[in-house]
């Protein structure tokens, strides 16, 4: 009986020590610092330091390093016991992709917050058109394809906001010299222009002596084919012979 109570007890003592170096209960390990090393090295430092690493998370940062460690818990310089886990989130390899989400007739503010948001960089394309100024027109791929807005693509491809510019109408300038004060009346309108400061040389009398005006100088000048904005202005100068340099005996004023 009591070889049997010695046996027995040295047997308990072996077990226990076997177990503890086993599970390692009453070791400590500091965590090493594994972010900035890409996966493959965070992996072997933590491996060689008794702990198991696991990939639990990944994100996408496109100044980012692909496969990078950015974040580890527990923190470098924990103390943990043996095999214990250390968790990783790396960053990602592909950038994820977002669905594009612009449609046409959409304010150009909110578009720009939007592609801002959703990590698209963008540069801007004004066109001409006449109802949608100020108003996404489209988006466009850097090489020019069009898209809608339910395109996705990944985070970080060059875009190309088009925003609609309102479009002036321009008109063909005529040449009012020479015409009659009547004449540059109706070629003014006809033109689709504006009536801006007429300088006349001196008073009309009456109707009939208006009649005798004609048109000396015009500002803008005219220049074969030029053009200018529809509804702009027009100034004249008004020429109107003295009344001394009238034929006949009679003055105007008698």
């Amino acid at each position: 009986l009591g070889v049997a109570v010695v046996l027995g007890g040295i047997g308990f003592v072996a077990l226990n020590l076997s177990l503890r170096g086993y599970t390692r209960h009453s070791e400590r390990i500091a965590v090493p610092d594994v972010v900035g090393l890409d996966q493959g090295g965070a992996e072997v430092a933590l491996m060689e330091s008794g702990l198991e690493p696991v990939i639990i998370d990944s994100l996408y940062n496109a100044d980012g390093q692909p496969g990078a460690v950015v974040e580890q818990d527990p923190a470098a310089g924990v103390e943990v016991k043996g095999t214990r886990n250390v968790y990783l989130t790396v960053y990602r390899s592909t950038p994820p992709s977002e669905r594009l989400e612009i449609e046409e007739g959409m304010d150009a503010g909110v578009a720009r917050i939007l592609l801002d948001v959703k990590g698209f960089p963008f540069r801007e394309r004004y066109a001409p058109t006449e109802d949608l100024a100020g108003l996404v027109l489209g988006v466009e791929s850097a090489r020019g394809d069009s898209l809608g807005p339910d395109d996705r693509l990944p985070k970080g491809a060059q875009l190309v906001l088009v925003i609609g510019e309102r479009k002036e109408l321009q008109v063909a300038l005529p040449d009012f010299v020479g015409l009659s004060f009547s004449d540059a009346t109706r070629a003014v309108e006809d033109a689709g222009l504006l009536p801006g400061r007429w300088r006349w040389s001196r008073p009309a009398v009456d109707g009939m002596d208006s009649a005798r005006a004609v048109v000396s100088s015009q500002q803008p000048e005219y220049v074969p084919g030029r053009q200018v904005r529809a509804g702009s202005e027009v100034d004249l100068d008004i020429l109107l012979p003295e009344i001394a340099d009238l034929e006949g005996p009679e003055s105007l004023f008698e």
